[in-house]
């Protein structure tokens, strides 16, 4: 107990700064925050970019499915993505982000409400009735267009993708990838799952609709690579303040590498 009080007063840190610190280390390692270094992902980076630019700004629609195993950085890498584009005004006033997750729209009842809410049509809808929900999602796209008749472009990224491919008929995943290959309304959806098999459990009709664009994301880093990329984790920003603090912590830190 001696020697940590001595350290502790050695480095004069205060409450605050004990605070500071759990604020920045919580924010990484719960997945607040985007790390600076993608390095293993660059291959994967760069084609989803493309696919969303080219969307946001050519009006080009696709299709794109994420897999790998949990853990592995599928929403991490997409949303390092849509970090960079979001700098891009071009495509930051254009772009319209939906997202959706299996584990929360367990059905399309729930699913067409949360796109509705997220697109902010809820006073467009207001009382109307829809036969289906094909009519409904083409309601929902047809009144984002501009004044210049122009739509604005829809990205639809679903998580759990997998769990959507249970709901009855898969009518979301249909509609979506039917809606993906149209000229008319320009629409990218990217669908996050940990399952290999996962294009097995489309129907055929789905399958058809599909692009059969797949992004694999595998974990390549070996165990050095590991410990320092929880090092790097661990350390504090150079921004850090004060110096003498992040000095010592980084120094301790690699010590302990």
């Amino acid at each position: 107990m001696s020697r940590k009080r001595k350290s502790v007063k050695e480095i004069d840190i205060d409450e605050s700064t004990v605070q500071e610190i759990q604020h920045v280390l919580r924010a990484r390692i719960c997945c607040n925050e985007v790390p600076e270094n993608l390095d293993h992902l660059q291959d994967q980076r760069r084609h989803l970019m493309d696919l969303i630019y080219r969307c946001a700004t050519l009006g080009e629609s696709n299709s794109v499915l994420l897999i790998g195993p949990r853990g592995s950085g599928k929403s991490m890498l997409l949303d390092s993505v849509l970090d960079e584009l979001k700098e891009n005004k071009k495509v930051s006033k254009t772009l319209l982000t939906v997202r959706l997750n299996g584990l929360l729209q367990t059905d399309d009842r729930l699913a067409i409400q949360e796109i509705t809410r997220q697109l902010h049509l809820d006073n467009t809808v207001g009382d109307r009735v829809f036969g289906s929900f094909s009519e409904n999602l083409s309601f929902l796209l047809e009144a984002l267009k501009r004044g210049d008749k122009e739509t604005s472009p829809v990205l639809f990224i679903l998580d759990e993708f997998d769990l959507f491919a249970h709901h009855k008929n898969q009518t979301l995943l249909y509609n979506l990838f039917d809606i993906s290959q149209s000229a008319q309304t320009p629409v990218t959806v990217i669908g996050i799952t940990c399952r290999l098999d996962v294009i097995e459990l489309l129907e055929k009709r789905v399958k058809s609709r599909f692009s059969h664009r797949q992004i694999h994301i595998f974990n390549k880093l070996n165990f050095e690579q590991y410990v320092e990329k929880f090092c790097d984790i661990l350390s504090l920003p150079p921004s850090f303040q004060p110096k003498h603090i992040v000095t010592h912590w980084n120094k301790h830190i690699q010590v302990r590498q």
